[in-house]
């Protein structure tokens, strides 16, 4: 007689061949992004406030948006950006979520369309891939408009992963919060808002409100053993 399943069991076999995506801003982090913390930590805060109002109002993109954060925060010394980010607060058990996803035989994947400087700090929580927009790394050096994510490409990286790593995109888990997940959410079946706005809340199929990423992620995954 074979042994039964246990509920542990199934919930790994669940993430066994799936990408599970996360947002960073909002998301991972709590009620803030990585270029409010940086602007604080820079004395920029005014200036970042007014870019976000021309970015939210369509007067500028992503690109001229980049341009201009780079601008005046010019080249940042790591030990600062190490500090914002250890200060900034975020969802609990980020790393019980991603050690359970490597232990249950999938990838987990950051993508993210702030600096890459600061999202690189979260493979330090054990995500498998982190996507985040490339920023100038030495004095002089530009900020290119290839190098800059937008929320298109959100789509277009889950696919990218999926192709190389042998996954179907219509396995993929996807946590967001705002309209930055949007179009990704439209290209997924499975999608998760985490304290997201309304309209991301209406276009999810899964919604979440709270502060731990690991009860978050299980009440998903239990929806998904079904």
């Amino acid at each position: 007689m074979q042994p039964r399943t246990t509920s542990h069991e199934n919930l790994l076999s669940v993430m066994a061949d799936r990408l599970f995506i996360f947002d960073m801003d909002g998301t991972l982090l709590v009620k803030t992004t990585a270029s409010i913390e940086i602007a604080k930590a820079t004395g920029t805060s005014d200036q970042l406030y007014l870019l976000e109002k021309h970015f939210s109002d369509g007067v500028i993109d992503a690109f001229r948006f980049a341009q201009e954060i780079s601008a005046f925060w010019g080249i940042l010394d790591k030990n600062v950006i190490r500090s914002v980010f250890e200060t900034t607060p975020k969802l609990e058990n980020i790393e019980h979520v991603t050690a359970l996803i490597r232990r249950g035989g999938g990838k987990s994947c950051l993508i993210t369309m702030s600096p890459d400087f600061y999202a690189h700090h979260f493979y330090d929580y054990g995500f498998d891939f982190i996507e985040a927009s490339r920023f100038p790394t030495c004095p002089g050096e530009r900020v290119r408009p290839e190098m800059i994510l937008s929320p298109k490409d959100k789509a277009v990286i889950a696919q990218r992963l999926c192709q190389q790593h042998g996954f179907e995109l219509s396995d993929c888990v996807a946590f967001g919060d705002s309209m930055s997940d949007y179009i990704l959410f439209k290209e997924l079946e499975h999608t998760v808002s985490v304290n997201g706005d309304s309209k991301i809340r209406t276009l999810a199929r899964y919604q979440y409100e709270g502060l731990d990423l690991r009860e978050a992620f299980l009440s998903v995954c239990r929806k998904l053993s079904r």
